[in-house]
């Protein structure tokens, strides 16, 4: 009897140490403001029995930083390709770590060094279009 107290006492304190991390609802909306983002990287997934798309969106944000932060939208379902995009990132006021995807598109407060920033992806990502349209001539 004594053993099974133990055992039950342990599985408690495990389950009641283990958080589960926080989403974007279980804050206030007002905690948060818009910097822009770009996606690095969106896996699709390759289970036969699954749709074909991505389900974590990979996205590095602060872009004007010498070294931008990351962050990743897990169990998130798109479509299409989308590394590369521009998206805008919720960033929590107090804790800069604590972010949340929120949409494709550009932020209303874009500085003028993540406009210029923007300005080479985006010529970047035309010059390897245009190369491979080359290749395949």
């Amino acid at each position: 009897m004594k053993k099974i107290l133990a055992i039950l006492i342990v599985i408690s304190s495990i389950l009641i140490s283990c958080k589960e991390e926080k989403k974007y609802t279980d804050y206030n909306e007002n905690d948060f403001y818009e910097v822009q983002g770009l996606v690095t990287h969106a896996p699709l997934t390759d289970d036969p029995y699954d749709l074909h798309v991505a389900k974590d969106v990979h996205y590095k944000y602060f872009l004007d930083r010498d070294q931008p932060l990351s962050g990743i939208e897990e169990n998130f379902e798109i479509l299409e390709d989308v590394k590369g995009y521009p998206v805008v990132i919720l960033v929590h006021i107090e804790d800069e770590m604590i972010n949340f995807y929120d949409r494709i598109g550009f932020s209303e407060n874009l500085s003028i060094d993540e406009k210029k920033i923007l300005e080479e992806h985006f010529q970047e990502q035309m010059d390897i279009e245009r190369e491979k349209i080359n290749k395949r001539n």
